[in-house]
């Protein structure tokens, strides 16, 4: 009787969050506690290019974008001893492809049996001791027929028994997807992962049974209909975008971080000239997001070099203690360059070459826009949102509306400020919306773009009576909507974050602002600081809009957390990372 079933979770930023937030070892347990003498192996590794997780990423680019070699050569260096276990593949894997216009059912199946074909050799084992499990995450940004395209082919395969596989269409229906700081977003929150870990010790039971008796027989997981997540025009969210340098060319960096104790720090040169300072990622790449950094010059016909170089790489003995640096994609005035990837996962510098074909032709000048920052009131009310707003101006300026739970308030904005620039548009919307949660709409309506320019919008700051939003920044680089979400409590303070009946982990970056944290549970939920001194921290009674609780402050910052009817706290709710 085999005793031993390997488990490996491959996917995107949502099997990187079901890992993380404790989900894959509950799944485990509950398997063990329920099959005595089974002892299953959790196979999974994110963080670097030999990986089974890879965040932001599509699977129908894995064979030529290089995860699937990264998944391959992961597999193949593990023990023999692991190897030779029967494994189950738990697929948490159509985020991206669901985004995708024109993924066919065929198209996906075809690259999933080519793929499986690739991982099972890499194990040294057939079909029927790999059977895999699929799972449909309920991402956000679908586009098309694409998400139900995927399920159906999930569906086909589960029936075809020389694939063995099963379609768990019950594992992550319902979730609340709070995982970006408030329900419905595009990423699983902990109580989510648990859940899921919930219905998947059910699902696979008898498959993992089955393996451990060396039944190659695997039990079915029942398909019933299942109707595809709807389509929010949703821009996903991304870092802070920046502008660096002065000149017609354009390049443009993708920039992403494993931000720990601090986060990571770069500079850009170009011919062996740095262009600008030092610079500060933002981005998770974890969560799939990225800097967009615009490195602007004035560069001859011919060869050149950008290099970025990694300064203050910091490692504290794990690979959750390991800052590095990710460059995730670099175009020359619009145009992909031949190698524009790199993982830096120690300090010093990587060359990116790229060439210019022809002059550039001097553009017509348009009138230049002047840097003049706009304050602006729009609506009526006693609650107040404050956005900061500034422009890539180019041929006139950015143009945008605003809308309060899908209803538009004021009229087509203009906005004046140029972005780098020590100015923001100041917009002030008032309103009167009632206790729980809301949702403002910024839309960018008049992108615009030629020879030496890019007319673009920028979301710099949010707050909702005083409390900065859980998301406060975007950048628009082409026409559509971006949400915010704020939450009024019944109290009528502005809530950046909300806790839920769970046990909720807050994570606190510099440069947040003033934040505000309701029905937070001493004891039970966390405060995780990312960036700041604990040496500078204090804790004080306060009051703001005349509730009582406890706010938290950081000495030379401007920044602090206000946690209201919270009367005290231990040093076991705080994190610092």
């Amino acid at each position: 009787m085999t005793t031993d079933v390997n488990i490996l979770i491959r996917g995107q930023s949502n099997a990187l969050l079901f890992v993380a937030n404790g989900g894959a070892r509950e799944l485990e347990k509950q398997l063990e506690a329920s099959l005595p003498g089974v002892n299953v192996n959790i196979i999974q590794h994110y963080g670097d290019k030999n990986s089974t997780i890879h965040s932001g990423t599509a699977f129908l680019k894995w064979d030529t974008d290089g995860q699937q070699q990264g998944l391959l050569n992961y597999v193949k260096a593990e023990p023999a001893g692991i190897k030779d276990n029967p494994t189950v593949t738990l697929w948490m894997h159509n985020e991206y492809d669901g985004n995708t216009y024109g993924v066919t059912t065929a198209n996906w199946m075809s690259e999933v049996k080519t793929d499986a074909a690739l991982v099972r050799a890499a194990l040294g084992q057939s079909a029927e001791t790999t059977p895999y499990v699929f799972t449909y995450v309920p991402y956000n940004y679908a586009q098309g027929t694409s998400p139900k395209n995927i399920q159906e082919g999930m569906r086909q395969l589960s029936a075809d028994p020389k694939f063995n596989a099963s379609f768990d269409t019950t594992a992550m229906t319902g979730l609340t997807m709070n995982g970006d700081g408030y329900a419905h977003s595009s990423h699983m929150g902990q109580a989510d992962a648990m859940l899921v870990a919930d219905r998947l010790s059910d699902s696979m039971k008898g498959i993992v049974s089955g393996l451990a008796k060396g039944d190659a027989t695997t039990p079915p997981v029942a398909t019933p209909p299942v109707t595809p997540p709807a389509s929010t025009p949703i821009t996903p969210v991304t870092g802070v975008a920046k502008t660096i340098g002065a000149g017609a060319d354009s390049l443009v960096l993708k920039i992403s971080q494993d931000a720990w104790n601090g986060s990571a720090q770069y500079t850009i040169s170009v011919d062996g000239k740095q262009i600008g300072g030092i610079l500060t990622a933002s981005a998770s790449h974890a969560a799939g997001q990225d800097d967009v950094i615009t490195v602007k010059g004035d560069w001859g016909v011919g060869s050149h070099k950008v290099a970025v170089n990694f300064i203050n790489d910091a490692w504290g003995g794990t690979a959750a203690t390991d800052r590095n640096l990710h460059v995730d994609g670099i175009t020359f005035n619009g145009a992909a360059l031949s190698k524009d990837t790199a993982d830096l996962t120690r300090s010093g510098p990587v060359d990116f070459g790229f060439s210019k074909l022809v002059a550039s032709p001097s553009p017509t000048p348009a009138p230049a826009p002047g840097d003049t920052a706009v304050i602006k009131t729009i609506g009526a009310g006693a609650d107040t949102l404050v956005l900061k707003i500034s422009q890539d101006a180019w041929n006139g300026n950015a143009q945008y509306t605003v809308s309060i739970d899908g209803k538009q308030v004021g009229g087509t904005l203009t906005a004046g400020a140029l972005h780098g620039s020590d100015s923001e548009d100041t917009l002030t919307i008032k309103g009167d919306w009632g206790t729980g949660a809301h949702k403002m709409t910024v839309r960018f309506v008049n992108d615009a773009s030629g020879t030496g320019g890019d007319r673009n919008l920028y979301v710099e700051d949010a707050s909702f009576n005083g409390s900065t939003l859980g998301k406060h920044e975007s950048s628009f680089k082409i026409n559509g909507p971006d949400d915010f979400h704020f939450t009024k409590s019944a109290d009528g303070l502005g809530l950046t974050f909300n806790g839920t009946t769970a046990r909720d982990v807050f994570a606190i970056q510099h440069g947040d602002g003033d934040v505000v944290i309701g029905n937070f549970t001493p004891g039970a939920d966390k405060l995780r600081f990312e960036g700041f001194d604990q040496a500078a921290m204090h804790k004080v009674a306060a009051s703001e809009g005349g509730i009582s609780g406890t706010l938290i402050i950081f000495d030379a910052t401007a920044e602090n957390v206000f946690l209201p009817h919270v009367t005290a706290l231990a040093a076991s709710d705080i994190i610092f990372a």
